[in-house]
């Protein structure tokens, strides 16, 4: 990164906190609503089919054949803007709607309608436009629009509306989504569930060629195009996880399907060796995490059969490997060339594949370069002007420590990983930091609702390189990490859909077990439930080690 873009960086970071404080002290200055108002939905497979509004004290009418009634009530209320540069970030998601009146006629667009919408989250970017935050002005405005039988425009140019913050009354059903957090360490018991949900629900959706339901919008049950191998390859690694430690035969089968798609399917010719590819270019991320899958496979007995395709995959990857340690990220098949470029998340995948492979094929090439990618992450991968302030995404190399720790001791790595998570507890929220319930998370400022992956991913590696601090004497350290893993995974238990909200899903049935992107972003992609059920697992695996020394 260079100086100019640094520049830039911070000060599109100074706008963004400058906007974000402004709208919030609007918010701050809302109070207490002079009348107690309820807002009643009745909902059915996900539809809001009636509406009243009352006072909080009057009783809840009876919900029809197969309607869930669902009370929402004003708990305070405030001033809200309209124009997008301050609407945007005007609601808090989740928490927020819109009340609109025009003409002599009210309309309430309530927390579950947003929700039910996906309109939280989905206002703007910023910087990457996969990070979206705020909430989207059209759909807003649009259901305005329709509940008070005008146009858009109308509502724009003459409606007078605030903004009210809600809750759903403890009768309703999903009212306690996401779930309030517990005090002390989470339950063996309760995330040994949490892992036959999530397998169960990925397994389910595992057809009989091994191609999983890749993503689903879960208000709609919809089924989202597009697909993506290591993603493909890291929820086949977690199926092989959960199969073996739960003795389940159905989630197996399930992970033996998705392996056989891999091995059959999807391994190609590279060059002399064997990778994962479905065009001329294959690149080092799909191959590496398929090998950790297959791994998993062998190593736990599921199917020894995988072992020659482990060997294979292991060899590619020594293929990309450079004298100094680092991959290259691309090979173009045609050419029979490897391509020297880099990307996110793909050399710390290749190292930890490559350490995992040694386990089950003792092959001293492949320990050797683990160690030599290993030593690179640590050493040399994330330098430029400025680095020193900056962390990458390393959940990947410390997972690598850890699976390299008794064989091939690193301390400079476990120095690294260390440094790494002194750096996310700082990033960690705790109890009353946000406007959400987002204690264990990891994030910065009160706009971004806390994401559930980034908590995932966090605890896989604090769960790593608590292993490897224990093995070498660093009690002190190995305490901060447990205390960092365990508030991530009760954040991660109390977002799991075991309903969740399920008066707003079509098919509450075909997304239980599942994780979605955050408390209000519904997308269930198949990598949320494998980092949130992979970090289950390696949990349970310290829990019964600490157990049974």
């Amino acid at each position: 990164m260079t100086p100019r873009a640094l520049l830039r960086l911070l000060g599109a970071y100074t706008l963004f906190v400058a906007v974000a404080c402004v709208a919030f002290g609007a918010w701050a200055r809302g109070g207490p609503p002079a009348v107690s108002t309820v807002v009643e939905s009745r909902w059915k497979a996900g539809v809001l089919v009636g509406r009243r509004v009352l006072m909080a004290d009057e009783p809840p009418i009876a919900a029809g054949p197969g309607e869930t009634l669902v009370r929402e009530r004003v708990v305070s209320e405030g001033p809200l803007s309209l124009a997008p540069s301050v609407f945007v970030v005007g609601l808090v998601s989740g928490r927020d709607g819109v009340v609109g009146e025009l003409a002599g006629q009210t309309a309430w667009v309530t927390p579950d309608d947003l929700l039910a919408r996906q309109a939280y989250d989905q206002g703007a970017t910023f910087l990457d436009p996969t990070v979206s935050f705020g909430t989207h002005r059209a759909t807003v405005v649009a259901l305005l629009a329709e509940r008070l039988g005008t146009s858009v425009g109308e509502v724009e140019r003459y409606a007078r509306v605030r903004r009210v913050s809600m809750v759903r009354e403890p009768d309703a059903d999903g009212a306690t989504y996401p779930r309030r957090a517990s005090p002390g360490r989470p339950e063996r018991a309760a995330v040994e569930r949490a892992v036959h949900e999530a397998a169960t629900h990925l397994a389910r959706g595992v057809d009989g060629a091994g191609r999983f339901r890749y993503a689903i919008l879960a208000p709609t049950n919809q089924t989202l195009s597009g697909y993506n191998w290591p993603r493909h390859s890291g929820t086949t690694y977690f199926l092989a996880q959960a199969a073996h430690v739960g003795d389940d035969a159905f989630v197996r089968a399930a992970a033996l399907r998705a392996a056989g798609m891999l091995r059959e399917d999807a391994m190609r010719d590279c060059g002399d060796a064997r990778c994962i590819a479905d065009d001329d270019t294959a690149d080092v991320g799909s191959s590496a995490l398929a090998l950790v899958a297959l791994t998993e496979l062998v190593a736990t007995g599921a199917d020894r059969s995988y072992l020659p395709a482990v060997v294979d995959l292991a060899a590619f990857l020594r293929s990309q490997q450079r004298a100094d340690g680092e991959f290259m990220h691309f090979y173009e098949r045609a050419a029979r060339r490897a391509v020297d470029k880099q990307t996110m998340y793909y050399s710390g995948e290749a190292t930890l594949a490559l350490a995992r492979a040694h386990r089950v094929t003792g092959d001293a090439r492949d320990l050797d370069a683990a160690r030599a990618g290993l030593r690179h992450l640590v050493r040399h991968s994330w330098s430029f002007f400025g680095s020193r302030y900056f962390v990458a995404e390393e959940h990947w190399t410390c997972q690598a420590l850890a699976e390299l720790w008794d064989r091939a001791p690193d301390d400079e790595a476990l120095a690294f990983c260390e440094r790494w998570h002194e750096v996310q507890r700082a990033l960690q929220y705790r109890g009353g930091d946000s406007p959400y319930d987002g204690a264990g998370a990891f994030g910065f400022g009160p706009v971004m609702t806390p994401r559930v992956t980034p908590a995932s991913s966090r605890g896989e590696a604090a769960v790593a390189t608590l292993r490897a601090a224990r093995a070498a004497g660093h009690a002190h350290q190995a305490e901060l990490l447990r205390g960092e893993l365990d508030a991530a995974l009760s954040f991660i238990l109390r977002h799991q859909l075991t309903p969740g909200p399920r008066h707003l899903f079509a098919d509450p049935a075909a997304v239980r077990g599942a994780f979605p992107g955050s408390a209000v972003d519904l997308q269930l992609r198949i990598d949320y439930a494998q980092h949130a059920g992979s970090m289950m697992v390696r949990w349970l695996e310290l829990e019964r080690s600490e157990r049974d020394p």
